[in-house]
């Protein structure tokens, strides 16, 4: 490990993280350590080990209630970064353990992880001066409020928002994949239009909040025009030094936009034409099957817990829940359905509060 990699005084404490390809299959994974590069004047990744495709083959049961790291992983880590590398490594390769195991260790293995508290208001800058980066902002913002319209963005708390400093470029995509992963496909499109702000581009006074009627043409254009303009922000790319292609995480997003479905719900080319020849449109309501004992019987909460709910806690119930129903892992195609429902009625009641 070079010198350049240890902290000096007034410095960052530098990062390990768990990396993973996005383009290969099966994806491959490896520790890489974050850290500030005094030379570069940028936050730069250096690989620490390579873990291969199978991670969960550095772990080790001594009974069914823990499990163990591999003693001569954690040997060699904490001879590269110099200090006690234990507990961080065990944080990291959780999600590799086996189910049963983090369910009997679940209760305390994140204890005392509390949040950091910042003032709001407060105005967050990275080692280097910088404030975060737009895209990162309006990223994080849609995966946390899961909304189009990014108006308070930049009234994001500053817990939220401290995410995304001091970290190297290849460290803040993996904490995106990371993220991205709670998305369904059909919200894929949606999220990559509102994080390259791709309404900007559009007169219609319904492209923010409803952009699934906007020319689909129009919105493939922008979105490349933009993607593009991403790609050459050497701002945003740090240590990166060959601007001639694409780099994997952007053939990703390229990939998801123009393979994933968006949804669309009837009547949405009739709403654009419509919007084109009055000046007030209004959308008209969705007619919900599911009833309001059914919702809080899918959810498995009181109906008094959900009414409570604000719009964050309801999108986090319904993706804890959705994992455990989706057809991709066995669930019940019919439930799931009753349950998007379910999901988008509590929506549009919050909104009306």
């Amino acid at each position: 490990m070079s010198n350049t990699h240890l902290k000096k005084k007034g410095q960052p404490d530098p990062t390990i993280y768990l990396h993973r390809t996005v383009l290969t299959r099966p994806p491959l994974y490896s520790l890489r350590l974050s850290f500030w590069d005094i030379e570069q004047h940028c936050f730069r990744t250096s690989k620490l080990f390579d873990l291969g495709t199978e991670p969960e083959e550095f772990l080790h049961y001594p009974n069914d209630t823990c499990f163990q790291l591999d003693t001569d992983l954690v040997y060699r880590i904490e001879k590269l970064c110099g200090r006690d590398m234990e507990t961080e490594l065990e944080h990291l390769l959780w999600p590799f353990v086996d189910p049963t195991v983090q369910r009997k260790m679940d209760h305390f293995f994140f204890r005392g992880a509390g949040q950091v508290r910042l003032q709001k208001g407060s105005k967050l800058l990275s080692f280097d001066g910088q404030a975060p980066h737009v895209f990162d902002k309006r990223r994080l913002h849609f995966l946390r409020f899961g909304s189009t319209n990014q108006g308070r963005i930049f009234q994001m708390p500053p817990r939220l928002e401290a995410k995304l400093l001091d970290r190297s470029r290849d460290e803040l995509e993996q904490f995106f994949l990371k993220e991205e992963a709670e998305l369904r496909e059909t919200e894929f499109k949606t999220y990559l239009y509102t994080a390259l702000n791709l309404q900007k581009h559009f007169t219609e006074n319904f492209a923010r909040r409803f952009p699934q009627a906007l020319p689909a043409e129009k919105i493939d254009n922008t979105f490349v025009k933009e993607l593009c303009l991403l790609n050459d922000d050497k701002n945003f790319w740090q240590e990166r030094t060959d601007f001639s292609k694409l780099p994997d995480y952007l053939i990703r997003y390229l990939i998801l936009f123009f393979d994933s479905i968006p949804r669309r719900n009837r009547g949405f080319e009739q709403a654009a034409e419509f919007q084109g020849q009055y000046r007030q449109f209004h959308r008209p309501e969705r007619k919900y099957t599911v009833s309001k004992d059914e919702i809080a019987t899918l959810f498995g909460e009181s109906a008094e817990t959900l009414r409570k709910a604000d719009k964050k806690e309801i999108i986090r119930l319904y993706r804890q829940k959705a994992k455990s129903i989706h057809p991709d892992t066995g669930g019940d195609h019919e439930e799931f359905v009753k349950l998007t429902e379910a999901y988008e009625e509590l929506l549009r009641s919050k909104q009306k509060m």
